[in-house]
This record gives C-alpha cells, sequence and structure tokens, in this order.
C-alpha cells in the first residue's frame, strides 16, 4: 500500500499531546510511519499521496470510555427499549455507531447490552460489514437479582456470576461488567447508598478476568460498593457521583485502576427531555451534591480517570465541556478520551497517540482544543486505521 502524508497547521502529538507546528503524519497499511513536519517530510525525496488539512489541528482519535449498543440516550423514553427485541436493539446500534464514528470517535467501550449484540457488532465492524468506531465489549451485564442494572441480567450468588463471567469470556469479551449500585446519586451526604452484590461476587468476577487477563468494570456510584470494588480491586469503577472526601483519599492510597466519570446523566440538564418524570426528579436533586463530588475527582491530580457518555451517542464533546466546568485541567480532559482512555481500555500499545508504530486513527477540528474544546463538536476530518470516513 502506498504511503499517504496528511498535512495540518498543528497536530498533538505523543503521551502528553506536545504540539507539533506544520505537522505531517506519515500512514501506510493503517499504521502510522512517521510523525515529522511538512518541511522535513518535503526535503526527504519520499513519494506519498497528500492529503492537506490547511489550518485544521489534528490530534488521535477519540475514545468513547462507557457506551451502550442498545441504548441511545438522545432518544425520548429510551430507558423503556431494554426489552424490545434484538432486531430493534441492532437497528438503535447501527446509529448511535454511525453518529459516534462521525463525531471523532475511533474506538468506543460498550458496557452491557442484551443477546450479545456488542459482540457481534465488533465483529461486523471489523469485517468493514458495518459502520463505526472499533468496539471492546463486555457481553452481558451481571447485576444483583434485586438491583440496579437495566441492561443488566439479574444474578445471585458467587457460582451464577462465575458461571456468566466464562460464558462472556469464551464469547471473546473485552472487559467484564457489573452492577454494584443505584443509579440515581445521592442527594447528600447522609442518604444512604444500597450495595446489590457482596464482595465475595465482586471478588469472583475480578478472578475469573485476572486469569484471562481481561479488564473488569462496575457500575458504583458510592457507598459501601465503592468501597468493595476498591478492595476486590476492579480495573474501572464508572461514575462515582456519590463520592465522599474519604472515598477520595481511598481511592488515592488503595485503588490501582482507573475512575471512569460519566457526569451528563447528572449534571447536564439537556439530557432530561430524554427521561421520564421521576428520572428527572431524581437527577435535580441530586445534581448539586454530584457536582460537589465529581469536582473533587475532576480536580484530583492522584486519581486516574476517563470520561464517557453512558451512551448519549457522538456527544461526548458535551462530557469534556462539564469536566472543565467542574475544575479538570484542560490537558487531562482531552487525555480522559485519548492517551489515559487507551491505557485504561488496555490499548495504549494501539491506539490512544499520534505515534509510530500506532494505529492511524486521526481526527481534526478547526482549532486548538486546549484553548477551545467545544471545538470537538464539529470534527471535519476522520481516519480509523488508515481509512478516511469523514472530509470536509
Amino acid at each position: 500500500m502506498s504511503l499517504t502524508a496528511i498535512y495540518a497547521k498543528k497536530a498533538f502529538i505523543g503521551e502528553e499531546l506536545q504540539v507539533l507546528e506544520d505537522a505531517c503524519i506519515l500512514i501506510e497499511n493503517e499504521l502510522i510511519q512517521e510523525v515529522t513536519t511538512q518541511s522535513e517530510f518535503k526535503a526527504s525525496g519520499k513519494e506519498a499521496e497528500i492529503i492537506d488539512l490547511g489550518d485544521k489541528v489534528v490530534l488521535p482519535g477519540l475514545i468513547e470510555c462507557h457506551s451502550h449498543m442498545a441504548l441511545d440516550a438522545r432518544v425520548p423514553g429510551h430507558l423503556g427499549v431494554i426489552d424490545q427485541s434484538e432486531c430493534e436493539h441492532t437497528v438503535i446500534a447501527l446509529k448511535g455507531l454511525e453518529d459516534e464514528l462521525m463525531a471523532g470517535i475511533t474506538t468506543s467501550r460498550s458496557l452491557g447490552d442484551r443477546r450479545y449484540i456488542d459482540v457481534t457488532l465488533k465483529d461486523q465492524i471489523k469485517k468493514g460489514k458495518v459502520l463505526g468506531p472499533d468496539l471492546l465489549v463486555c457481553g452481558i451485564g451481571m447485576k444483583g437479582r434485586h438491583g440496579h442494572g437495566i441492561v443488566g441480567v439479574p444474578h445471585s450468588g458467587v457460582e451464577e456470576f462465575r458461571k456468566t463471567a466464562r460464558e462472556n469470556m469464551f464469547r471473546g469479551v473485552d472487559v467484564l461488567k457489573i452492577f454494584v449500585t443505584p443509579g440515581a446519586p445521592a442527594r447528600n451526604a447522609d442518604d444512604f447508598i444500597p450495595c446489590f452484590i457482596s464482595y465475595d461476587e465482586i471478588r469472583t468476577v475480578v478472578e475469573e478476568a485476572r486469569a484471562l487477563n481481561i479488564k473488569t468494570a462496575a457500575h458504583c456510584i458510592g457507598g459501601k460498593g465503592l468501597e468493595y470494588c476498591v478492595k476486590a480491586g476492579i480495573d474501572c469503577i464508572e461514575h462515582v457521583y456519590s463520592i465522599t472526601p474519604e472515598q477520595v483519599k481511598m481511592v488515592e492510597e488503595e485503588h490501582k485502576g482507573w475512575i471512569d466519570l460519566t457526569s451528563g446523566i447528572v449534571l447536564d440538564p439537556g439530557r432530561e427531555p430524554y427521561l421520564s418524570a421521576a428520572h428527572v426528579q431524581n437527577m435535580q436533586a441530586g445534581r448539586a451534591y454530584s457536582r460537589e463530588c465529581l469536582s473533587r475527582v475532576y480536580q484530583n491530580d492522584k486519581i486516574k480517570w476517563t470520561i464517557g457518555t453512558d451512551a448519549y451517542h457522538g456527544l461526548l464533546y458535551k462530557e469534556l465541556e462539564l469536566a472543565i466546568a467542574c475544575g479538570a485541567p484542560v490537558l487531562k480532559t482531552l487525555k480522559g478520551v485519548t492517551v489515559n482512555a487507551a491505557k485504561m481500555c488496555g490499548i495504549e500499545n494501539e491506539k490512544g497517540q499520534l505515534k509510530a508504530g500506532l494505529k492511524a486513527d486521526i481526527i481534526a477540528v478547526d482549532v486548538n482544543p486546549l484553548e477551545n474544546i467545544s471545538t470537538l463538536k464539529d470534527v471535519s476530518f476522520v481516519m480509523k486505521r488508515g481509512t478516511i470516513y469523514k472530509n470536509h
């Protein structure tokens, strides 16, 4: 395959997303071959197909760290569709996948669907039969019989969790997902937060995952369940809307993994028209306290965190805006959907940076996102694995 050279005014390169002026990204066989400057490339005498993006700024393709294929949070009443047919879920998924890719998301981490549609779609995307980001999938999410987790399947006892964990891994999943707590945020520090899974059940899932060297993720807003997740060694704890100062300290000192933040579910009023009146009431009641809790994580330089939307397909930029509004450093926010997101997902040797040897996942925007993160709302160029899917 011939060499392709992408020209851009600036490129965010390497692990620190440092700015390279007059950038030239050389691509061959789905991989970045070299990151250099336009003048250096021209002086080299090499021949390549030139894609000149002019004054655009290029950066690694975005990584959506928390999505669901069979849910679409942009649709009214979306929480009520989980019992629809496999065909209906697939129609929902196809729309969400295309919208994510067009928004510059070249990798998406799907954390629970029914009937293994995520596993099937991952394979179909690899074969080029479905348009969308590369997927990291969990298959069947596991919840307590009496607990929260609309996309999860009920389980009781260590052996039920073990059986599903093994079935998921037999199907080839990338991560095992459990639902530990409710979804609605606490209203204040005195609210009781139930825990629907025992420590032994959580630990069993972790042990099964480690036996095959794959990741674990836990839906957990706070409470005793958060402490169980840290103690059991869950790789990534999702949401943490109701994390206390004491738990922040515990995460700092004891948690060797990541926190994945999905702030918009609680903090973004724009999502309310798509929820039931009861859900809106819950989110509004917990909004102020959740902002306080999430800000503790966003502003903590000792905690490793990433960012996802929880099925708000193609609107990842809104989560970045919310993170910065909560006091998150802008560079760390951008890393939360690129460099650090790749590390959390375990794909840092393939994706997350503009670096020689990694997949050619590249997007372009109008201005420097460190100066205006909202520029990610309008991604004009999308390349995944060396193939252009959008260029205008």
